[in-house]
């Protein structure tokens, strides 16, 4: 999904963007099952929520490609900046239909799904390239292509591994989409935010009023 075809216009597969990065203060989180229960996302804008929740599975495989990424412009200045397509063409380059250059490199970004939940409910998610660096730990889509072109699909398998079952205060953007006649409701999440057990602590007490 993250090529809908060489007749598709040229658009970037990065999450940036919107008007809510940071994750919402204790008092307006929500719970994984708000996402159905309040309907959300089926709004003109998009709707924004906040959550505790676990990383419950990754999708780590696409079929016809051999990692959890895309091949984006190498060009990283305007009006590219290594966000957009790049289509490998028959000689080996990577073309970009948004600034129209081939190169001879590409910079690969992670894009993929995944699962979260908390004690409500389960949810799948959208993960991009932002996210995916923090939630590996800074670890980069390049490095895992490279690791799987030397044959060490244990560094990247256990990448995927090591970030399942980590908890995570996630904030998403929830937004109807059509593709064709269809019409789906895609969670996003646009920022993870390491959680800090004795901050949490104080808020839960906070809010049972001890």
């Amino acid at each position: 999904w993250a090529d809908n075809g060489s007749n598709t216009q040229a658009r970037s597969l990065s999450s940036a963007g919107g008007g809510a990065r940071g994750a919402d203060p204790f008092e307006q989180r929500k719970t994984v099952s708000s996402i159905k229960e309040e309907q959300l996302g089926y709004n003109e804008k998009p709707d924004w929520l906040s959550f505790k929740a676990t990383i419950t599975f990754l999708k780590k495989d696409k079929a016809g490609d051999e990692g959890a990424w895309y091949t984006a412009c190498f060009n990283s200045g305007d009006p590219c900046k290594n966000m957009f397509k790049a289509t490998q063409t028959s000689d080996g380059f990577f073309h970009c239909d948004k600034c129209q250059q081939t190169n001879e490199k590409c910079v690969r970004r992670f894009i993929f799904s995944g699962t979260v939940a908390d004690d409500t409910s389960t949810s799948w998610v959208s993960v991009f390239n932002e996210q995916a660096e923090n939630m590996f730990n800074g670890v980069k889509a390049d490095e895992l292509y490279e690791k799987l072109a030397e044959g060490d699909r244990d560094s990247y398998d256990s990448t995927f591994a090591k970030a399942s079952c980590t908890e995570w205060i996630i904030k998403c953007k929830v937004k109807q989409e059509h593709v064709g006649d269809e019409s789906r409701v895609k969670t996003s999440i646009v920022s993870l935010t390491p959680i800090d057990y004795a901050a949490e602590s104080r808020n839960l007490l906070a809010a049972l009023g001890v």
